[in-house]
């Protein structure tokens, strides 16, 4: 079975959509959850029309997805892992595609394409850099040379090294590939889709986002740490 784990603060704009994808799956053995870190908006409301399980949480700083993460693994029961943005939808086919790749015993964590939804021709090519960059670094296994993030991991694995760091302020997911890397392989592939809301990048304009992760990298890879804080939409 498929858990989905999905950390959320005011997402009533985007997570109907969300779900949306996740029922169109062709694969269905999967359960959602939420973790909720105090939303004020419709957020549990849409949750509940859905049926979706939540884990309430309190929120400790500005960005504590990582501790929401590990919180809703602990909830579920599923032997892979796939943690999802409130914004985020699946190709239809995405669940059955990351299942056949984890039939392989080798195989630690999936990845896929992802694009912007909605997005312009500007967004379409810095998502497909990095779709480029992460494809080209993982068949050189160096995940380390690109902003590397799985969709799915195996749960013994994830058990095995911890989840995320908590002390992370970004780069969590980077950093748990590099982490497992050393127990197999991780696939990246073009086969399913994954589309995400390019909103925090038009928040922070395009040089600006591209400035903030490029210190972000910078203070991870120097420092093992992240000084700034990564702030939470809402």
């Amino acid at each position: 079975m498929i858990s989905i784990i999905i950390p959320t603060l005011n997402e009533g704009k985007t997570l109907e959509l969300c779900f949306k994808s996740l029922l169109n799956q062709t694969y269905k053995d999967f359960e959602v959850f939420i973790i909720d870190g105090g939303s004020k908006d419709m957020t549990l409301a849409i949750a509940k029309k859905y049926g979706i399980d939540v884990v309430e949480v309190n929120k400790r700083r500005p960005h504590d997805v990582s501790f929401a993460k590990n919180e809703g693994m602990k909830t579920s029961k599923g032997d892979i892992l796939i943690f999802l943005d409130a914004d985020v939808l699946l190709s239809q086919n995405c669940l059955d595609i990351v299942n056949k790749f984890f039939q392989d015993p080798e195989v630690i964590g999936v990845g896929c394409r992802t694009l912007p939804f909605n997005g312009n021709s500007i967004e379409y090519l810095m998502y497909n850099c990095n779709n480029l960059l992460s494809s080209i670094c993982n068949r050189i296994r160096r995940y380390e040379m690109s902003y590397f993030s799985c969709l799915g991991y195996r749960r013994n694995l994830f058990l095995k090294v911890g989840g995320f760091r908590e002390d992370l302020h970004a780069c969590e997911d980077m950093d748990l590939t590099r982490r497992l890397s050393k127990f197999g392989r991780f696939v990246f592939t073009n086969e399913a889709l994954c589309f995400t809301s390019p909103r925090r990048l038009r928040q922070w304009s395009y040089p600006g986002y591209v400035i903030k992760y490029l210190k972000y990298l910078s203070q991870y890879y120097l420092l093992d740490r992240i000084i700034d804080y990564y702030n939470d939409l809402d």
